[in-house]
């Protein structure tokens, strides 16, 4: 199987899913955001093994000047990307969390 563009599908998919689930927070919807949530993380580490993948079959091939060109500026790439999707998983999180409070609230006999 050739990895070589499956990370960047993955990738554009676990942000476009953390971004769909701030806007949803944004607007104030309260169904559905653990989906969109899982599915945001999962893209995200399976953008990382499609990753890891890619550079062992460039090991196998022995592509050495690969690994040494692109591998120190991907982890580098995989650090910063990671932390962004970390941040906005969590901050999707405390979105939907702090709304869940305010409507319990609002219903003292709930």
């Amino acid at each position: 199987m050739d990895w070589a563009y499956y990370w960047l599908l993955m990738g554009i998919l676990a942000f476009g899913f953390v971004i769909a689930n701030l806007i949803r927070a944004a607007l104030g919807k309260r169904r559905g955001w653990q989906v969109l949530l899982f599915a945001s993380l999962s893209c995200g580490a399976l953008t990382m093994l499609c990753m890891v993948q890619m550079v062992n079959n460039w090991v196998q091939k022995e592509d050495w000047s690969a690994l040494l060109d692109c591998v120190p500026a991907m982890a580098s790439w995989l650090t910063i990307a990671l932390c962004l999707g970390i941040l906005l998983n969590l901050l999707a999180l405390c979105l939907h969390l702090r709304g869940e409070v305010k409507t319990r609230g609002a219903r003292p006999f709930s």
